[in-house]
């Protein structure tokens, strides 16, 4: 099974906050930097057949001009919305509790956000979505840094401790190679296909 993704663009954030699953809107930048994305994923020879899309409008804004350019509908798949950082979303990380960034920087993805997520539930929740696609399909997925990351982590082997969630692009297109092992479940390797604009860097200081 080949399976692409492609982050969404940059979002509007002009108070750089914790934006997790807050329904930001996408920046000036949306028409260029998906342009260069859809020129990447055409020049790989990319040939999906379904047209997967997070709720939130800076995937679904993208997937609907992905959609236009491939003739393929879009799916609007919640398994994919990006991780629920819980009481931080809003937030600037400099105004996270210290103790709670302390928490966090000790247990980069086991750490559960408060009234949120960690990493691990989207392990849980991408990995079944993508469990159900067919073996000999083509897929495209228009998502988030969480959902691309936990694919690489859970099942490309890729270790906890390369914590790669905050160093992806934005627009970043990545090819997925997957075959079903023993159990039914998916597991392969990832071949990153193009890198958009470089998102800021995260305060992660501990306390």
């Amino acid at each position: 099974m080949i399976l692409w993704t492609i982050r969404h663009t940059k979002p509007y954030n002009p108070k750089d906050v914790c934006y997790g699953r807050l329904d930001f809107d996408v920046s000036p930048t949306f028409e260029e930097e998906s342009d260069k994305a859809l020129k990447a994923l055409v020049d790989a020879e990319a040939k999906p057949t379904r047209l997967f899309s997070s709720p939130l409008i800076r995937c679904t804004k993208f997937a609907d001009k992905a959609s236009k350019m491939l003739g393929l509908t879009v799916e609007k798949e919640p398994a994919i919305i990006e991780l629920n950082f819980g009481t931080w979303e809003g937030q600037k990380l400099t105004a996270v509790p210290r103790s709670e960034m302390h928490a966090w920087t000790s247990d980069l993805r086991g750490y559960r956000f408060p009234e949120g997520e960690n990493f691990y539930d989207i392990d849980k929740r991408a990995g079944k979505f993508i469990d159900s696609l067919a073996d000999d399909g083509e897929f495209l997925c228009i998502t988030h840094a969480g959902v691309i990351a936990s694919l690489q982590h859970s099942r490309c082997g890729l270790p906890d401790e390369v914590f790669v969630e905050g160093m992806f692009t934005y627009a970043m297109v990545t090819r997925f190679e997957f075959t079903r092992n023993a159990n039914g479940l998916y597991y392969g390797t990832f071949t990153k296909i193009h890198d958009g604009i470089p998102m800021p860097a995260l305060n992660m200081e501990k306390a």
